[in-house]
């Protein structure tokens, strides 16, 4: 079996689908037909080189076509690569300073060319530039899950409170819903999130092991 365990699942501008297998410690690309077209890391063997991974958790595209991979459950940092797969650099070691991650969880990257990684257990996204040279940090919600719609919007799920949250280009609070629960609009453990184009959005959830969609006000 290709995939032991999927965890971050994206789709790059040219409709590639690219998955994280925390089961197997890898990364794949796939084309829209599913045939495979990259894999990187080692089969079932965790490790932090350069051509390894241990539990990888998400990844981001750069505007030059870069590939930023959140090396998250077992290791503490951030890897860069080219679109062919070679490995660029990396960054990050465990801790709670500036620049340190505990549990990269999800990373994204908005219109400005700035990589916002989720560092779900300090409670804050860090925001460094694409070599990894750290911008700025918010702090106040667990970043499970991060995505950007089409017209720079940024939404996170806080796993910790169950809520959605809408945040602008500074990292302030526009809006939140949702609270713990079962019923509709409510979430258990919000843990990922995907916009369409249409701008509704998807929130998965770990406790709930369930999908709402939340269609966009006209």
């Amino acid at each position: 079996q290709l995939i032991g365990q999927a965890h971050g699942l994206r789709v790059d501008s040219n409709d590639n689908i690219w998955v994280t297998d925390i089961g197997n410690h890898m990364v794949f690309q796939f084309n829209p037909e599913g045939k495979l077209l990259l894999a990187l890391g080692q089969a079932g063997k965790a490790g932090d080189r350069q051509d390894q991974f241990n539990k990888p958790t998400d990844i981001a595209f750069g505007p030059q076509g870069n590939i930023f991979i959140s090396d998250g459950y077992g290791n503490s940092r951030v890897m860069k690569f080219a679109a062919n797969g070679k490995y660029l650099g990396q960054w990050g070691t465990p801790g709670k300073k500036p620049g340190e991650f505990n549990l990269p969880h999800s990373i994204v990257v908005d219109a400005k060319g700035r990589v916002l990684v989720g560092d779900r257990e300090n409670d804050r996204v860090q925001i460094f530039d694409l070599d990894g040279n750290l911008l700025e940090i918010w702090t106040g919600f667990a970043p499970y899950g991060m995505e950007f719609d089409s017209s720079g919007t940024l939404f996170v799920a806080d796993g910790r409170a169950n809520q959605v949250l809408q945040l602008d280009a500074n990292g302030k609070l526009v809006k939140s819903w949702g609270k713990e629960g079962k019923g509709l609009g409510e979430y258990q453990l919000p843990h990922m999130l995907a916009v369409d184009a249409a701008g509704n959005l998807f929130v998965t959830e770990i406790g709930g092991k369930r999908m709402q969609k939340l269609q966009r006000k006209r």
